[in-house]
């Protein structure tokens, strides 16, 4: 594809888009694709009407902002009209004028024209992936839709789906392959068949000697101009670029910003981190751009980036076990790095409000006998999972985020109750959507199937992602109670311990009666102590006379 056409647009100015939301409908060269959004923002100008055709590839077609106070800006913005506020620099992303060499084919060798298709991002934290299984095989035909590959990305493993037609000339990593990153070619796609076989002896090491080569080139030349400005760095962020940063430890100042008037993107900074850009690396810069100034006769400064960067390989070594200790390798999976990550994430950035309270479970036991006994079977999950959701509808002050760009609290237009099931793979938090319109029977069901779905590791991104509040119950290990993370954006997360007799007094005689120790995990920011007071009345109500979860 080298132009496409707008068949439709699916937004209008002033719209809020989520990663994932379509955009438009673009009709290619070979089908008509939905054109998805990747980021958080709201829509400022559409450039391109519907209707337009053969719109080259790289064209602007919309402008994108993070704050909706800033679409007001865009109301007479026209392509190629830089606003004087702008620097020069910040409008000229083109290289300078040696950069195009090192594009040239690689010695010896001219591969017919080919299309690279790069490792997907498959979900909005996706940083790197494992490429599970390939689905075709060199010289295969390929159709918009034919799934090439299983990817296990930080949250499911999912299919990577073809996006053109041809033949599959060339696999570059292989199944099995681990920690992926998102960018790198998996694989080559040529239009005709005759082509296949060109591509035999290709590889990534052979197609990149050509540009090293002709990179050494121009080296001399280089050494002796002026270094390039760098573009001045804008310090709004997209929120996928700001997590990253903060989990790698680098600034954006450390990051070189492709994005419209020098805004870092998520793209600028996973290639930072391929590159293996580290934090500070901005402070080091001025001291290396001063080295083309030093006495020709000095050979040994060219030398200094190559020094600097050969501490890389022991910085990432793992520290060297006890001597005499015995110990076995096992490679993290990517969901329990994603969960490393922003669990740390929380505890540090969430100010977190702890309170729990004794729950009794006698009627609840009687209740569920007589259900058994008309051939309905629910468990107190269950019901812990419905009283939890009409909780949230009796308080909905309950069922809200923190809006980290409006710094105050949002609420959730949906009940929607991420369940706790654990894999061999790490945790994951499957959802039941609007828990409070559905019974008892369909809650039971629908954990049921999400619960197998992720053991299985078939969960679809929709089944996961997103959620209003979590419930994590250990109850069934015998852990008598506990406090969980809170799962950001959401709010809280409630913590289930198991049943226990406890002796209380009952008309001055001591009985004996069946509790579970609740602990609720607040965003502090959003929960204050009389509404975390308010929610746990109503689910203690609920459990203690669950009859009202049967209407």
């Amino acid at each position: 594809m080298s132009q496409g056409n707008i068949v439709t647009w699916h937004v209008k100015v002033g719209d809020e888009v989520r990663p994932g939301t379509v955009f438009a409908d673009v009709e290619t060269d070979k089908a008509t694709l939905a054109f998805e959004n990747q980021d958080d923002g709201f829509i400022a100008k559409l450039l391109v009407p519907n209707g337009t055709k053969d719109i080259p590839v790289g064209t602007p077609v919309a402008v994108l902002v993070e704050e909706k106070e800033s679409i007001s800006a865009f109301a007479d913005f026209t392509p190629g009209a830089t606003p004087n506020a702008i620097p020069a620099a910040k409008a000229a992303p083109a290289p300078p004028g040696p950069a195009p060499a090192p594009v040239a084919a690689a010695p010896g060798k001219a591969y017919p024209a080919h299309t690279k298709l790069s490792m997907p991002s498959l979900s909005p934290t996706m940083e790197r992936g494992n490429i599970v299984s390939w689905k075709v095989k060199e010289g295969d035909a390929l159709r918009p839709g034919d799934i090439l590959a299983e990817i296990e990305t930080d949250k499911a493993t999912l299919g990577f789906e073809n996006q053109d037609e041809g033949f599959l000339a060339k696999i570059l990593v292989p199944a099995g392959s681990r920690d992926v990153s998102v960018g790198t070619t998996v694989a080559l796609i040529v239009e005709d068949a005759e082509t296949v076989s060109a591509f035999a002896d290709y590889s990534t090491s052979s197609a990149a000697a050509a540009p090293s080569a002709a990179a050494a080139s121009v080296a001399a030349p280089a050494a002796s101009a002026p270094a390039r400005p760098s573009t001045p760095v804008n310090s709004r962020l997209g929120p996928a670029a700001r997590m990253l940063l903060e989990e790698s430890g680098l600034s954006a100042s450390d990051i070189q910003p492709t994005g419209p008037n020098g805004i870092v993107t998520k793209g600028d900074v996973l290639a930072a981190l391929a590159a293996g850009v580290k934090p500070g690396a901005s402070k080091a810069a001025p001291a290396a751009a001063a080295a083309p100034a030093a006495p020709a006769a000095k050979p040994s400064a060219p030398a200094a980036p190559a020094a600097a960067a050969a501490p890389k390989p022991a910085a990432a070594a793992a520290a060297p076990p006890p001597a005499g200790a015995s110990y076995v390798d096992t490679p993290n999976t990517q969901i329990r790095k994603i969960i490393a990550s922003r669990l740390l994430k929380s505890k540090v950035t969430i100010p977190g409000l702890y309170v729990s309270a004794d729950v009794g479970l006698d009627s609840l036991a009687e209740l569920r006998q007589g259900l058994l006994a008309k051939g309905v079977k629910v468990s107190v999950n269950d019901f812990v999972l419905k009283a939890v959701a009409a909780a949230l509808r009796e308080v909905p002050e309950a069922n809200v985020f923190w809006d980290s760009k409006a710094g105050a609290a949002s609420p959730f237009t949906s009940v929607d109750i991420s369940v706790a099931v654990a894999t061999d793979r790490g945790l994951i938090t499957p959802i039941v959507k609007n828990a409070d319109k559905k019974s008892l029977q369909e809650i039971s069901k629908d954990v049921k199937a999400l619960a197998l779905k992720a053991r299985e590791n078939k969960l679809k991104p929709e089944e996961f992602q997103g959620g209003s509040f979590t419930v994590s119950n250990l109850g069934m290990m015998g852990v008598n109670y506990f406090s969980a993370i809170i799962n950001p954006p959401q709010a809280a997360i409630m913590a289930i311990g198991t049943s226990m007799q406890k002796v209380v007094l009952q008309g001055g005689k001591p009985v004996s009666q069946t509790f579970m120790t609740v602990t609720l995990s607040a965003d502090h920011r959003v929960y204050d102590g009389e509404l975390v007071s308010r929610f746990l009345t109503a689910f203690k109500a609920n459990m203690e006379s669950p009859v009202v979860l049967l209407t």
